[in-house]
């Protein structure tokens, strides 16, 4: 068969064996399972799931033009967060004594990350990758990274996927020899630390249909996780959004709650925010009015998988509102004009997106 070329992924339970050796072996495989089952239900389109191992799910990328270095992070922080709210939820809805359900916590997740070429294989009804690459991201799992940086939970990238990330920011490297492949440069990127930073300055913000000053749908013949890509990355808003210039202010250099977009369009300039987000369920923006500077409004896209891989995207735009004060408003005659504007633009950009990944699903490749 061909060879591929993308991502390969290993999340890791750790603590797995000591806590199978240690407690009840019937809560204690239920707790695994449901664990194992969210990374799974997490690992959607175009990743494909390589095969589960015990304590760990196996998963890969074939197509070359997804993820971006920035959404594939954002993948494993997803992963990350989707396991320990449901870690948090085990153990806080569980009423049993006995030590698998009281050890919940002492479980932890690694992930594991390389990018190189690998062989589909099928045999039988089994199906599996091989190649160089593929024994790489097994052995990164007995690399001493979390010793070495004193980062517990962890992501794990090894350089070629560093590379293939175009080098984000706040990742410690670390080297160490793997037998047969020699001196292996790994980075190391603590995902409790970012999972906690996002709780810490969180605020739920989600414009409800029912709030909404206007709603409108489209659909997008891509993955959810594609969808969101082209939705957030400034690279592709660029494209689809018909900008002149963009350019994005954040901390760590990519999409995320708090980061700043300044956009140049013919018909003017704007400055919006990024409110709140949950991978790759919704994200909201804050806007200033250009013709109001004074006064705001929030937007939301949400995003929902059809049946047949693509996404249903809805878009909902809510009523203007002063930052400073809060309490002012309502402001009629401005969201009545905001919303005309608004539909006389974008509504033809979300059409003529959604007609070129119709034809073209590569197109914002």
């Amino acid at each position: 068969m061909a060879l591929q070329r993308g991502y390969l992924l290993i999340a890791d339970l750790s603590g797995y064996t000591a806590y199978l050796t240690s407690t009840e072996l019937d809560h204690a495989n239920g707790v695994i399972a449901a664990l194992l089952e969210v990374l799974v239900s997490r690992l959607g389109s175009p990743m494909h799931l390589w095969r589960l191992e015990g304590d760990a799910v196996l998963a890969y990328t074939t197509d070359p033009s997804f993820p971006s270095g920035e959404t594939f992070l954002t993948i494993c922080e997803d992963l990350y967060a989707a396991f320990k709210e449901r870690q948090l939820d085990i153990h806080a809805s569980s009423t049993c004594e006995c030590r698998a359900c009281a050890q919940v916590p002492e479980l932890d997740l690694k992930i594991f990350v390389h990018h190189g070429q690998f062989e589909e294989m099928s045999i039988g009804s089994m199906r599996d990758i091989s190649g160089p690459d593929a024994i790489v991201v097994h052995r990164m799992t007995k690399s001493k990274v979390r010793e070495a940086t004193g980062i517990e939970s962890c992501a794990v990238v090894s350089s070629a996927a560093f590379e293939a990330m175009k080098a984000p920011s706040g990742l410690v490297a670390h080297s160490e020899p793997i037998e047969h492949f020699g001196e292996v440069e790994m980075h190391a990127y603590d995902l409790d630390a970012a999972w906690n930073r996002l709780r810490a300055k969180r605020t739920r913000v989600l414009v409800e249909e029912a709030d909404a000053l206007w709603t409108y749908r489209f659909h997008l013949a891509v993955p959810t996780r594609v969808a969101w890509e082209i939705l957030v990355s400034p690279r592709t808003k660029k494209q689809w959004m018909q900008l002149i210039s963009v350019d994005m202010i954040a901390d760590d250099g990519r999409p995320g709650p708090g980061a700043r977009f300044h956009c140049v369009h013919a018909i003017g300039e704007f400055t919006s925010w990024i409110a709140d987000w949950e991978p790759f369920d919704y994200h909201t923006n804050r806007y200033l009015n250009v013709m109001h500077p004074h006064l705001s409004h929030y937007e939301t896209y949400a995003l929902e998988a059809t049946p047949e891989g693509g996404t249903e995207v809805r878009y909902t735009m809510g009523r203007m509102f002063d930052a400073e004060q809060p309490e002012a408003g309502p402001y009629p005659d401005e969201d009545a004009s905001l919303r005309d504007a608004y539909e006389a633009v974008l509504a033809p950009m979300w059409e003529a997106l959604s007609s070129q990944l119709a034809s073209d699903p590569s197109t914002y490749g």
